[in-house]
C-alpha cells in the first residue's frame, strides 16, 4: 500500500519533528509541507498530490491565511473521489475545547493530537488509522 503524507504547519521546529517522526516510523513516503492551509487545499483540490492509496494529513489549525477549520470546512466540499482517499489528524496546542469536539466528529478528521507531536502520540494515530509501523527508534 503507497501512502503519502502531507504536513500542513507554520513553524519549522514541528514541521522537522513531524517530517522525521514520519521518515522513522512509516519509512520512505512521499511528504508533502505547506506553511499555509490555503496552499495544501489548493494542492489537494488540483489533485497534484503523487499518486497512493491513502494521503495522512497533518494539520495544524493555528495558520495564517486561513484557520485549520476552515481548511476542513473547504475540504469537505471536494468531490468524494478526490477526499475519500484522505485522513486527517489535527495537530494543535489550541486550548477550544468546545472547537476541538467539535472537529473531532467531522468525517474526515481521525484523530486530534495535542502539541508537541510526540513518538507515542504519532505511533498512536498510526495504530488507530492501521498504518504499519516500520521503525520505532526514539
Amino acid at each position: 500500500m503507497k501512502i503519502g503524507f502531507i504536513i500542513v504547519e507554520n513553524i519549522d521546529i514541528d514541521i522537522y519533528i513531524a517530517t522525521e517522526l514520519i521518515k522513522r516510523m512509516v519509512g520512505e513516503v512521499d511528504i508533502e509541507t505547506f506553511v499555509t492551509a490555503d496552499a495544501a487545499l489548493n494542492y489537494i483540490t488540483l489533485e497534484k498530490a503523487p499518486a497512493a492509496d491513502r494521503h495522512i494529513i497533518l494539520l495544524d489549525l493555528m495558520l495564517p491565511r486561513m484557520h485549520g477549520s476552515n481548511f476542513i470546512s473547504l475540504f469537505e466540499e471536494l468531490p468524494d473521489h478526490i477526499k475519500d482517499s484522505y485522513q486527517i489528524a489535527i495537530v494543535t496546542s489550541s486550548m477550544n475545547k468546545g472547537e476541538l469536539e467539535r472537529l473531532s466528529k467531522r468525517p474526515n478528521v481521525e484523530m486530534i493530537i495535542e502539541k508537541p507531536l510526540t513518538r507515542r502520540k504519532f505511533k498512536s494515530f498510526l495504530e488507530k488509522i492501521n498504518i504499519p509501523i516500520a521503525y520505532t527508534k526514539a
